[in-house]
């Protein structure tokens, strides 16, 4: 459910953006025509019907330049990233997906702030403080994206987590043994072999703890997040219509965005528990 680090988001991102570029309604007509155009022009001035030998240039260069605009103002567009993200955002959080309830009830009390938020960015008039705030909103929208994961992630746990406290309980009483038996072989062969058996428990144990103590930071930082998203909104309600709150429309930006980080941070820390594991 993942897309993976957040360098892989941004590369995904830039994907899309492309895709939307080339294959936008604008973009295909333009060449279509270009195209048509073209073939026109090269048909008329073979069969001497036009004498305008230079016309199929003409369309052809102009139906590249134009071309080449659309691309670079999609591509420059912040509001066409924001586009792709929030496609992004509705084809992947869906909070019917996670099963723990407690899980689901943060995921959805998230995009209920969202939705809040989004309704007040509305009704502003278009200015500077209300570009900066569209652009906050697309930070949520990757911050609620990045809580979904880590949602997801803790939920997948949770199911599995009876199972895997037998296998650690077994871990344990498994080396206790050896170690018992260690102390009473007399055969270096042996104690080698059972030592190697102690060490590989012994892995298996920490790995086991570490990923129980990533899990309770990530139910911490799930907690600490809708808190954050409730102070975000509610710093959203004072913003005013003048541009003089885009100063504090920025510092709300930083902390959004440290607030992703926080989260892509334990979702990298996840990727190397789980790496260890297999």
């Amino acid at each position: 459910m993942s897309y993976g680090s957040r360098e892989e988001l941004k590369d995904r991102i830039r994907k899309l953006t492309w895709q939307y570029a080339i294959y936008r309604p604008e973009s295909a007509l333009t060449i279509a025509l270009t195209l048509i155009g073209t073939a026109i022009g090269i048909g008329l001035t073979m069969l001497d019907i036009n004498p305008l030998t230079w016309l199929p240039w003409v369309w052809l260069a102009g139906g590249t330049a134009a071309e080449a605009a659309i691309l670079y103002t999609s591509l420059t567009d912040p509001k066409v990233s924001q586009k792709i993200v929030e496609e992004m955002f509705r084809q992947k959080v869906k909070p019917e997906r996670i099963t723990d309830k407690e899980l689901q009830k943060q995921i959805n009390e998230a995009l209920d702030y969202r939705g809040r938020i989004a309704a007040i960015i509305a009704q502003k008039s278009e200015n500077v403080l209300k570009s900066s705030l569209e652009e906050t909103l697309g930070q949520i929208d990757e911050w609620i994206t990045e809580m979904y994961d880590l949602a997801y992630r803790l939920d997948e746990y949770r199911k599995q987590k009876a199972t895997l406290d037998k296998s650690n309980a077994r871990a344990h009483e498994r080396r206790q043994q050896l170690q018992l038996q260690l102390k009473t072989s007399q055969d270096p062969a042996v104690q080698r072999d059972i030592q190697a058996n102690i060490d590989s428990l012994n892995r298996q144990i920490e790995t086991n703890q570490v990923l129980q103590n990533t899990m309770e930071r990530a139910r911490l930082r799930l907690d600490n997040t809708v808190t954050a998203m409730s102070t975000i909104y509610s710093q959203t309600m004072l913003f005013g219509a003048k541009d003089i709150d885009s100063g504090r429309a920025q510092r709300l930006s930083q902390d959004i965005a440290d607030e992703v980080n926080e989260l892509g941070d334990i979702l990298e820390a996840m990727n190397e528990v789980y790496a260890q594991t297999r």
